[in-house]
């Protein structure tokens, strides 16, 4: 039903681009490169549909035979015989032929790995359009929607035909592993899920079970999850893709360790009384790192007001600093303004 474009010389964009123009007229045409001996070959769907071609006028076994065939020349002369007359030879349908065969694979044809038998869907009642999508309006076979295997299965789960691997894969079965996961598919998996590719040998959840991945990882970690990477770098590690961690872990597994391990930076004056963490967000300001694990912290909401007679205009630093007339500052001074907290 479709056909595939072979590839377009780069010295021939311009006039191939030209040359599809004249492509709605004369139905079928054929694309020189310059001086090149690919070749390049674009068919309009519509021009035939409006021209009340049907699909079996071309396809001659659609409706008697697992292949629907592709064009024959004897059928194509039948109109281009007289479109054709005064086309030299590189235009005429029959440059679209090695003798008999026509020269365009068909585009999406299915491989011998797939079971398929156009003959039992059309017997079936399927229109040719439920598979060869936006066929009417097609002008290049290029443009063509392929059936996804997601379409197949959704109509034979409408139709009540079975789903299972065996009903298209002969050799495709749940209990062997595809060619892919062999060599080092171990270590590349995990970009391979994260990827977010339609490509069906991409689809992980054609398979595998969500829960599957949370089973297997408790007992064998990703292999960046060394002890090092345990003790210093898992932090930085979830600043960064926290999204990836979720993948495997929810938010109370990182409190729930940490209720009872503190992070290497809980330090010296980490806390009371000079409270050190500050310089963590403010030197320079990098943003509400605490609140991943303290999302309730109320103490940047609970400074102490101004003594009375204290404006905004004032220079808190000028007193309030070791030795000064007033108690000093009891955390660090990271250059705020300290209006911004004490109002």
């Amino acid at each position: 039903m479709a056909f595939l474009m072979s590839r377009i010389d780069r010295r021939a964009l311009s006039a191939a681009a030209l040359l599809a123009m004249v492509a709605a007229l004369a139905g079928c045409v054929l694309f020189d490169g310059s001086g090149s001996v690919r070749r390049s070959y674009s068919f309009s769907h519509r021009v035939h549909v409006e021209l009340d071609i049907g699909c079996t006028d071309c396809h001659l076994a659609a409706e008697s035979a697992d292949e629907p065939g592709m064009p024959g020349v004897g059928a194509c002369r039948l109109c281009h015989a007289e479109l054709d007359a005064d086309e030299p030879p590189e235009r005429k349908v029959e440059s679209l032929f090695e003798g008999k065969e026509f020269r365009v694979t068909a585009q999406g044809a299915l491989g011998a790995e797939i079971v398929f038998s156009h003959l039992r869907h059309v017997e079936a009642g399927v229109e040719c359009t439920v598979c060869h999508a936006a066929v009417e309006t097609n002008e290049d076979t290029l443009g063509l929607p392929k059936a996804s295997m997601d379409s197949c299965t959704q109509c034979h789960t409408d139709r009540k035909v079975p789903t299972d691997c065996a009903a298209c894969h002969p050799t495709i079965v749940a209990e062997v592993a595809p060619a892919s996961h062999g060599g080092n598919w171990t270590r590349v998996h995990g970009r391979v899920c994260r990827s977010g590719s339609e490509d069906t040998v991409d689809r992980c959840d054609l398979c595998h079970k969500e829960t599957e991945c949370a089973a297997c990882h408790l007992t064998t970690p990703p292999e960046n999850h060394t002890n090092q990477w345990r003790r210093v770098g898992h932090g930085l590690t979830a600043q960064l893709d926290r999204d990836n961690c979720a993948t495997c872990h929810k938010p109370d597994t990182c409190i729930s360790c940490h209720a009872e391990t503190e992070p290497r930076s809980h330090t010296g004056n980490f806390g009371s009384p000079r409270n050190t963490h500050c310089l963590g967000c403010h030197l320079p300001l990098s943003g509400e790192g605490c609140s991943a694990c303290h999302p309730g912290t109320p103490s940047h909401a609970l400074a102490q007001p101004k003594p009375p007679g204290h404006t905004a205009a004032m220079n808190c630093r000028q007193c309030h600093i070791p030795g000064g007339v007033q108690p000093p500052m009891p955390h660090v001074d990271d250059g705020s303004n300290c209006n911004s907290c004490h109002h």
